[in-house]
C-alpha cells in the first residue's frame, strides 16, 4: 500500500473543531487512546490547494468534483504515527495510560492574545493545544505521521509533485504553525494478504473478519449517526466497483450475475474480535435486570421473583454463552464549506475494532470474488474517499457453504432468530410484516407461536431501511422490514431437523433474509459477566517507560523550583557569571562526582575561604550539594544533570530580573 509521510518541521495544530472544558480553546484531532492525528478530509483539502498553487492539470481528475457521482482517482486516509497499532494494544493492555497521559506526551498548550497598538485586547486570551515538533520517543527528531494512499497509476507521478509542493498544513498555518514536509512513498504492490486454499463444491462460502484502520461512517435512519454493522450493500457495492476497475470487466452479464441477481449473498458484518468469534444480533428472548450486570435467557428465567423484573435487550450483539458486545461509536467534528459555513457533528464506528462476515453463493462467481479480494482497497461508508473507512482483512477463509443442522426432540423448543432484516413479499407488490410471512416463508405454517411457555416471549422488531443509487445519484425508496433480532419461539410437536443457516424474502444478495435456527437449550441461561467490548491484549512496553520518565521529570522541574524558593539567601550572595561557570562546569561532566571533585578543588585554592566568610565556590558547593541531597532514588538521580542545569537556570533568571532576596 502507497502512504504519504508528513513530517513537522514545526509545532501543528490539527484542530478538530473541539474544545477542551474552559482551558482549551481549540484542541488537536486525537483518537480515543490520545493518540494524535491528521485528518483525511484535512490533508486532501490541503493537496487540493497544493495541486491548485502549482497549476496542477488533473485536479478535477484526482481530487474529484463536488456533487459527482464519480469519486477522484484519490482515496486518503488520517494520518497517524508510525507503528499507531502496537502502540494502541500497549494502551488498551495497561490501564494506567489514559488519554490525558498520552496526549500529554505528544502535545502542550500555547496562549496568544490579539494586538492593537501594541497592547493585548481586553477578553482576547486564548488557549490552544499543538503537537510538538519533535518525537517523545528520539530526541532531536521531528515527529512524522503516515497516511495510506490509493490512487490511480496514471496519476502518481502528478500526485509525486503536489505532494511536494505541500508546505503547511492546520490552523494558523500562516502564523508559524503547521509546516510540514510531505513525501509520497509510493508502491506499485496495492495488495490485500489474502489467500483462499483449493476447495471445491457447488455452493461456497467466504468468512472473512475485516478490522478498521479509520473511524467509519455507516449510513442510518439518522443523518448524524451511524450504523451500529456494516450492511452487505456497502460490501457488494465496494466489490462490484473493484471489478469494474479491473481492466477487461465492464457491466455485462457476468457482473449482473454476481451483484445483481441473488447468486452471491453478502451478508451483514457484525461486531467480532481478533480472534474471529462471531456474535449476532441479540435476540428479543435476551433480558437484564435493572442494576444487574448479568444478562438473563427469559426462556430459561426463573420468574417466582415479581420483584425482579427483566426486560428484553433492545441493541447489541450476543453468542450463545450470553457475552454481550456493542460496537464503540465516538463523536467527530467537522465544518461546512460555503456560505453557510457551520459546525457540525457525527458519530462513527471506533478504530481498531473487528467486524465478521460471509459472501456465499455459487462456486464460479465465488472465486471471482475471491481473486477481486485478493487487490480490494477495503473502503466502507461514507467519505470513503478522505479520512473514514479505511480497512484491513484479516483472516479471510473459503468453504463449502455449511450445511450444518440442528435436531430438536419433541416437545422442546427452539428459535427462528433473525440475522438480518427480512423483507418477505406479500404478491402484491410489497412486503408482509407479520410473523405469519416468516412461518410460510420456513414450512411452519401451522405451528403454534409460543406453545408450553407461561408467557409471551415472541416478538417481531421493525426498521425502516434505504439506500443511495450513486449512478443515479438519487436516494433508494424507503422499505419498512422485519429487524435483525426479531425471534419466534415454537414447540416441536415431533421431533424435527432443519438447516441451522437458512435464507428467506428478497435482496438476499444485498444482506436480508437471513435466519438462524437454534435449539433453546443452546442458549446460556445466563451470561457471567456484563457488557464486553473485544479488545486485544499486549505487554507494556515504551509508551509506559515514556511516561513514566515525563512524569519523573515533571517530579523534578518541581523539586527544582521548591528548591530554588527555599535556597533565596544562599545564591543571593553569587554572581551572575559565577553561576554561568558553574552551568559550563555541570554540561562538561559526565558524572556527579567530577562535579563534586571540581568544586572542592576550587575551594581550596580560594584564599577568601573561611567559617566567617565562605568563598564564592565555596557557596555554589554548598548549594549544589544541598540540591543533589533532595534527590531521593537512583531514577531521580539519573537525572542530576537536568535537575541541577535546571536550577541553575532558574538562579539567573532570577538574577537577571534584578530580583532581591531577603538576607
Amino acid at each position: 500500500m502507497s502512504r504519504l509521510k508528513i513530517t513537522l518541521r514545526s509545532d501543528l495544530c490539527s484542530a478538530s473543531g473541539d474544545g477542551f472544558s474552559s482551558l482549551i480553546d481549540t484542541d488537536v484531532s486525537y483518537d480515543k487512546f490520545g493518540f494524535p492525528f491528521i485528518g483525511g478530509r484535512r490533508l486532501k483539502g490541503c493537496l487540493k490547494e497544493a495541486a491548485e498553487n502549482i497549476n496542477s492539470p488533473f485536479i478535477s481528475e484526482i481530487f474529484g468534483t463536488s456533487g459527482s457521482s464519480q469519486p477522484g482517482a484519490l482515496s486518503i486516509s488520517d494520518a497517524r504515527l508510525e507503528n499507531i497499532e502496537k502502540l494502541r494494544e500497549e494502551a488498551v493492555s495497561d490501564n494506567s495510560l489514559t488519554t490525558d497521559k498520552i496526549v500529554s506526551l505528544f502535545t502542550y498548550t500555547r496562549a496568544s492574545t490579539a494586538i492593537e497598538n501594541d497592547t493585548a485586547l481586553e477578553n482576547s486570551l486564548r488557549f490552544t493545544r499543538v503537537i510538538r515538533h519533535f518525537s517523545p520517543f528520539s530526541e532531536g527528531e521531528e515527529l512524522s505521521f503516515f497516511a495510506d494512499v490509493n490512487i490511480d497509476q496514471r496519476y502518481k507521478d502528478e500526485f509525486n509533485c503536489i505532494c511536494k509542493a505541500l508546505r503547511n498544513i492546520g490552523y494558523k498555518r500562516n502564523r508559524g504553525f503547521g509546516a510540514v514536509s510531505c513525501e509520497f512513498l509510493c508502491d506499485d504492490n496495492d495488495r490485500c494478504d489474502v489467500k483462499f486454499g483449493s476447495v471445491s463444491g457447488d455452493e461456497l462460502e467466504i468468512s472473512y473478519t475485516i478490522r478498521l484502520d479509520a473511524n467509519i461512517i455507516i449510513a442510518s435512519g439518522a443523518s448524524d449517526e451511524t450504523a451500529d454493522f456494516i450492511p452487505g450493500t456497502s460490501v457488494l457495492g465496494s466489490l462490484a466497483g473493484e471489478y469494474l476497475k479491473t481492466p477487461g470487466n465492464s457491466a455485462d452479464e457476468q457482473f449482473e450475475n454476481i451483484f445483481l441477481r441473488d447468486n452471491v449473498r453478502f451478508s451483514n458484518l457484525y461486531i467480532s474480535d481478533a480472534e474471529n468469534h462471531d456474535f449476532f444480533p441479540v435476540p428479543v428472548i435476551v433480558g437484564k435486570v435493572k442494576g444487574e450486570s448479568s444478562f438473563y435467557n427469559i426462556l430459561r428465567y426463573d420468574s417466582s421473583d415479581e420483584a425482579r423484573i427483566i426486560k428484553p435487550m433492545k441493541s447489541g450483539y450476543c453468542d450463545k454463552s450470553l457475552n454481550i458486545a456493542k460496537p464503540l461509536t465516538e463523536t467527530i467534528y467537522h465544518h461546512s464549506t460555503g456560505e453557510n459555513s457551520t459546525l457540525y457533528t457525527q458519530t462513527s464506528l471506533g478504530s481498531g475494532q473487528y467486524f465478521r462476515g460471509t459472501i456465499s453463493g455459487k462456486a464460479e462467481y465465488i472465486r471471482i470474488i475471491c481473486d477481486l479480494m485478493k487487490k480490494w482497497n477495503v473502503r466502507l461508508g461514507k467519505s470513503r474517499s478522505a479520512q473514514y473507512s479505511g480497512c484491513t482483512i484479516t483472516d479471510a477463509r473459503l468453504d463449502t457453504v455449511s450445511e450444518s443442522t440442528v435436531k430438536v426432540d419433541n416437545g422442546s423448543h427452539f428459535i427462528v432468530l433473525a440475522l438480518s432484516e427480512l423483507l418477505i413479499p406479500d404478491n402484491m407488490g410489497g412486503y408482509d410484516l407479520s410473523k405469519e410471512s416468516i412461518q410460510n416463508a420456513l414450512g411452519l405454517d401451522g405451528m403454534e407461536i409460543d406453545k408450553g411457555l407461561p408467557r409471551v416471549c415472541s416478538a417481531l422488531r421493525y426498521r425502516t431501511v434505504s439506500g443511495y443509487n450513486s449512478t443515479w445519484n438519487l436516494k433508494k425508496p424507503h422499505i419498512r422490514a422485519i429487524a435483525a433480532g426479531s425471534t419466534l419461539v415454537f414447540q416441536a410437536d415431533k421431533p424435527m431437523t432443519f438447516n441451522q443457516i437458512q435464507y428467506i424474502g428478497s435482496k438476499q444478495n444485498e444482506g436480508f433474509g437471513k435466519i438462524m435456527i437454534i435449539p433453546a437449550d443452546d442458549i446460556a441461561e445466563q451470561s457471567g459477566s456484563g457488557i464486553k467490548s473485544p479488545q486485544t491484549t499486549a505487554d507494556k512496553g515504551e509508551l509506559a517507560g515514556l511516561i513514566a520518565k515525563t512524569q519523573l521529570m515533571e517530579n523534578i522541574r518541581m523539586k527544582a523550583v521548591k528548591f530554588v524558593e527555599e535556597q533565596k539567601k544562599v545564591y543571593n550572595n553569587l554572581e551572575k557569571a559565577q553561576v554561568g561557570r558553574c552551568v559550563l562546569m555541570v554540561k562538561s561532566v559526565t558524572d556527579y562526582k567530577e562535579l563534586d571533585s571540581i568544586l572542592n578543588e576550587k575551594s581550596k585554592k580560594d584564599p577568601e575561604d573561611n567559617s566567617k566568610s565562605p568563598s564564592k565556590p565555596a557557596i555554589m558547593k554548598k548549594l549544589v550539594d544541598a540540591a543533589y541531597s533532595q534527590l531521593s532514588g537512583k531514577a531521580e538521580q539519573d537525572l542530576w544533570k537536568q535537575y541541577m542545569l535546571l536550577i541553575l537556570t532558574l538562579i539567573k533568571y532570577r538574577k537577571r530580573g534584578g530580583q532581591q532576596n531577603d538576607k
